[in-house]
């Protein structure tokens, strides 16, 4: 699955934020982060804020980077809380719970930001934060569970926080 630029004059420049939604939603919560960027898509968005839904495949976000100032990833996280619980790491803090966190995808959320890292250089000084959510089924299912989808205004707003907007909703 290809990744979808949601914004149409999204600015992907030096300085920029960028957004980014991973999951697949044909995997019931797994696809958690695909839902909130289709809800902050609906979200008037100041021009330095890109919001992009990469699916299952993190790594398409290369094309998309020149220097950013940071990186907010929402994604399905097993971390073994309760599911709806949500997470919030920097990618300073991702390899100390290596242990912890697991996701569905192809290669991990963890180690496909390690890996852009290192071979992307404009990545050196972004602040990567990413934003999960505790799911409580990765089944066949394009329904997320309550206890998910309970939770999509928090992490919406979790989002907007981080890229210094005022909630609206």
């Amino acid at each position: 699955m290809s990744s979808t630029l949601l914004k149409e004059k999204a600015n992907t420049s030096h300085g920029s934020i960028i957004v980014v939604g991973v999951g697949n939603r044909l995997l019931g919560d797994e696809g958690v982060g695909e839902h909130i960027i289709d809800k902050l898509s609906k979200i008037p968005m100041p021009t330095h804020v890109s919001i992009i839904n990469c699916g299952c495949d993190l790594f398409s976000l290369m094309s998309y980077l020149n220097k950013p100032r940071k990186i907010i990833v929402v994604d399905a996280i097993r971390a073994g809380g309760k599911p709806g619980k949500i997470h919030k790491f920097d990618y300073s803090e991702l390899g100390v719970s290596q242990a912890e966190m697991h996701s569905a995808h192809q290669v991990a959320t963890r180690d496909a930001l390690r890996l852009l890292k290192q071979v992307y250089p404009g990545l050196a000084n972004c602040e990567i934060t990413v934003i999960g959510i505790e799911p409580k089924t990765i089944e066949l299912s394009t329904d997320l569970s309550k206890e998910v989808k309970g939770r999509i205004a928090d992490v919406t707003r979790l989002v907007l926080e981080e890229i210094s907007l005022q909630p609206s909703f």
